[in-house]
């Protein structure tokens, strides 16, 4: 595999700050999850009590600080007119020893919602995220994206690729 080399720093670093300011950013579809192998697990701890452990394995891309990964934690429930939601922030911890980073939702509040009065009573199952912090994490083929999310709630995912597109910026 080839690795493409930026000789320009300047444009590097201004490409992630329009990625992370989302400037630019389009939606790519998730493409490439494969399972884990058992060895690239065993730094990570296993799930506690209560908690459901993902492993995201993401394809090899070739300018992966191009990409992020928007990860969607949530659960398919029975809703009607009214946008619901649930509440919470995902953390960043680090395996001791070998400072692999993963990611954990401890805490879930809600459902809640809005409060439309709906013309029907027709309720459909839809799948209702969570919201909050942290939720946006940096793309990286070369190792296992793991998530810890309570028991009861799925983890989905979608990739943003920055454009190559930029514009200039006139002086004040």
């Amino acid at each position: 595999m080839t690795e493409i080399s930026r000789d320009n720093a300047s444009g590097l670093l201004l490409r992630r700050v329009l990625a992370m300011a989302g400037l630019g950013l389009g939606m790519m579809f998730a493409a490439g999850a494969q399972a884990a192998d058992a060895a690239d697990l065993k730094p990570f701890p296993a799930a506690q009590a209560g908690q459901t452990r993902y492993v995201l394995n993401l394809e090899s891309r070739p300018v992966e600080e191009d990409y992020e990964v928007q990860l969607i934690v949530g659960k398919t429930l029975p809703t009607d007119c009214n946008h619901q939601w649930f509440m919470g922030n995902l953390s960043e911890e680090t395996v001791q020893g070998w400072g692999y980073g993963y990611y954990v939702l401890n805490q879930v509040n809600g459902p809640a919602s809005t409060l439309m009065g709906c013309l029907d009573s027709v309720k459909k199952d839809s799948f209702v995220s969570v919201q909050g912090d942290g939720f946006k994490v940096r793309y990286n083929s070369r190792l296992p994206l793991v998530v810890y999310v309570p028991e009861g709630f799925q983890l989905r995912y979608r990739l943003w690729h920055a454009s190559d597109e930029t514009w200039e910026v006139a002086a004040d």
